[in-house]
């Protein structure tokens, strides 16, 4: 045996197997020098990377399976749970579970066709779609040494250092000027979070040196391609078998490449390709054609280009195993993803699920490797000031729920009036922006990819809610530092209001809460909905179908003066929100402008689906700040066109 830490290269399968159970090692069976030496040199001191999650792992292999002995050592070292695949498929399987499952299914390349990865694909989603969590990866290769290749690079991914690039992004056919000006031009800084590279741009002359000489977390890819290659402007990414495997007959299995040095893309040869087996790189996305066909294919499993990436250095792999037409919106969901540390397993899980509501697609990408593997150093930094993200998927063929998603934005923005408040700046710009857009999709000007004429309304349309909710929440703010009135009274005297107690407790002073509900006497669809504390006052008021489903103001209760008080918010969002939205916020105290106490402007911040989003402000207190005891610190966003607001009491005292 030979030792490279944390790696021990077997040549003997029963000492692989008994090594493989021992979570504290790395074992490899007959993997030769250079390989191993590329991996070791990923090995180090690891920043923010976490130990994976292995819980609920289940190994799957088919009945009889060569890697059967592989599959049990796995489930013991992860305390899993091993079976063989019975009659019926994995479905049948997962219907006697209930906890949460990462699937880990693991064959040879002539143990698995394409039906058994459906009909895998298909379980998995039936078992999410009933309330339960599950992931799938499938372990395949050629023989056991590339299966213990593959789970060395899983099992050993969360102690490699961190990537010099946390994304690197690959377009070649997002061509359109207006649409390539919201990409960020790639960087020479090693420390750039991500990189884009599109259009003209995407050359074997550039992207040979970025995806070789520069260790990456993600590397995304949407173009087209074939099973064996993504194809570039002036080359492909592929294994690179010309003159490996040569038959003596062109066997429909095999690539034209591996009689000749010739590509299958004209006037492109062997030295012109990029191969796959050196791109540096802990996760590769492949958003193209048949970028994985496990099994069954139009060349065989040797020459696929899954394989090519499974034989390099990337730990996981995720393609699509149909014809499809490469989408960018799915490239940046798998970027957010990743760049919230989401392991591969849900991330494929959640493209999936994406195609599923969006009926577009074929939900068929599966993942190669281990589901639980991350990439990159686990999650970006974010702030509260952040610019708000395009919004706009330039390139997208289908742009309907972005379409309705404004749509619904710019009618939350019209109903400010008649529910009391000042309508906010643009409406007749978005109204005439929307009605562009009408006028042009009643046209069908949408093809394989988006008319410029539609994609500049949409930009515009976008640009103008942005700026239009930044500036009602800087008045909101403005009206809030000079005034003591809450918002609730700008909409009182003018909603039909009923009110009743409710079993719930505030959660500053854990008294009982009351609900007040308003609707217009005109337009019912007008609302809001209030939670009133009989100590602590009016402590949250949004609209009846809230972006934010609920607001905590966490701050100090009583304030020294002079100094500077940290006030966070913390913004649980609602159910409904499937999808990152930008909001615009601000904090301040009642009449802080006349009471010597000094706040950040408005700012805007990113609102995700799940977990709560937090903003944080600095409020500085002069020497005479509040002339009265008590004040309230008060929140107030606008989110998808919907204003959200929340209260409480805070105390004064000098400092001693």
């Amino acid at each position: 045996m030979e030792q490279t830490a944390p790696f021990v290269v077997h040549t003997a399968a029963d000492s692989y197997m008994r090594d493989l159970r021992d979570p504290t090692i790395v074992p490899v069976l007959s993997v030769d020098d250079n390989r191993l030496a590329a991996l070791a040199s990923l090995m180090g001191a690891p920043t923010g990377r976490k130990d994976p999650d292995v819980s609920g792992t289940l190994v799957v292999a088919p009945a009889g399976s060569t890697a059967t002995a592989v599959g049990r050592a796995l489930a013991d070292r992860v305390d899993g749970s091993f079976m063989a695949l019975p009659t019926g498929g994995l479905g049948r399987m997962l219907d006697a579970r209930l906890e949460v499952t990462q699937v880990v299914f693991i064959a040879l390349h002539d143990e698995i066709d394409l039906d058994v990865v459906t009909d895998s694909l298909q379980a998995v989603n039936a078992y999410r779609h009933d309330g339960r969590h599950a992931t799938i990866g499938f372990l395949i290769g050629p023989d056991l040494s590339e299966l213990s290749w593959l789970l060395a690079k899983g099992l050993s991914c969360h102690l490699r250092k961190a990537p010099e690039r946390s994304r690197l992004t690959v377009i070649p056919w997002l061509r359109q000027p207006a649409a390539a000006s919201r990409i960020p031009a790639a960087s020479d800084d090693a420390d750039a979070a991500q990189e884009w590279v599109i259009g003209d741009r995407a050359t074997r002359a550039v992207l040979e040196p970025m995806l070789f000489e520069r260790h990456t977390g993600l590397v995304s890819f949407a173009s087209a391609g074939r099973e064996h290659a993504l194809i570039l402007n002036d080359t492909v990414i592929c294994g690179d078998h010309a003159g490996h495997r040569g038959p003596s007959d062109h066997d429909a299995g095999t690539p034209s490449c591996a009689f000749s040095d010739r590509c299958f893309r004209d006037g492109v040869r062997a030295r012109d390709v990029i191969k796959a087996v050196h791109v540096h790189a802990d996760i590769v996305f492949a958003n193209s054609c048949m970028a994985w066909r496990p099994g069954t294919g139009l060349v065989a499993a040797e020459y696929q280009l899954a394989g090519a990436f499974q034989y390099g250095i990337p730990a996981a792999y995720i393609g699509a195993i149909h014809q499809m037409l490469p989408n960018l919106a799915i490239n940046e969901l798998v970027g957010t993803a990743t760049a919230a540390g989401t392991d591969a397993g849900r991330t494929c899980a959640a493209i999936n699920d994406h195609l599923r509501a969006t009926g577009r697609e074929l939900p068929y990408f599966a993942l190669l490797g281990l589901p639980w593997v991350t990439a990159g150093a686990g999650s970006e930094p974010s702030t509260t000031d952040a610019e708000p993200t395009a919004g706009v998927h330039d390139g997208v063929r289908d742009l309907k729920p972005q379409l309705l998603r404004l749509g619904r934005t710019v009618r939350a923005l019209r109903e400010f009036e008649p529910t009391g408040f000042m309508p906010p700046d643009g409406i007749v710009a978005m109204e005439a922006e929307v009605l562009e857009l009408s006028r042009t999709l009643k046209k069908k000007a949408l093809g394989a990819e988006p008319a410029e004429k539609v994609l500049g309304p949409l930009r515009r349309l976008d640009g103008l809610i942005a700026e239009a909710e930044l500036s009602a929440v800087a008045d909101f703010h403005e009206f809030g530092k000079m005034s003591h009135s809450a918002l609730n009274e700008m909409w009182e005297g003018i909603l039909d209001t009923s009110v009743r107690p409710i079993d719930e407790a505030c959660p500053y002073c854990t008294g009982r809460l009351a609900e007040l509900v308003g609707r217009h006497p005109v337009y019912e669809q007008v609302g809001r909905r209030m939670l009133i504390c009989n100590v602590c006052g009016p402590i949250a008021d949004s609209p009846l179908d809230p972006v934010i489903r609920e607001v905590l103001i966490e701050c100090p209760s009583v304030w020294k003066r002079p100094g500077t008080v940290t006030v966070d918010v913390l913004m649980t969002p609602a159910a409904s929100v499937s999808q990152e939205i930008v909001a615009a916020g601000a904090i301040h105290t009642s009449g802080a402008a006349n009471y010597g106490v000094a706040f950040p402007d408005a700012q805007r911040f990113a609102i995700m689906p799940g977990p709560p989003t937090r903003m944080r402000v600095n409020a500085t207190l002069s020497t005479e700040a509040f002339a009265h005891h008590e004040h309230f610190v008060r929140f107030v966003a606008v989110a998808g066109g919907r204003v959200h607001y929340a209260s409480r009491p805070v105390a004064v005292s000098p400092t001693a």
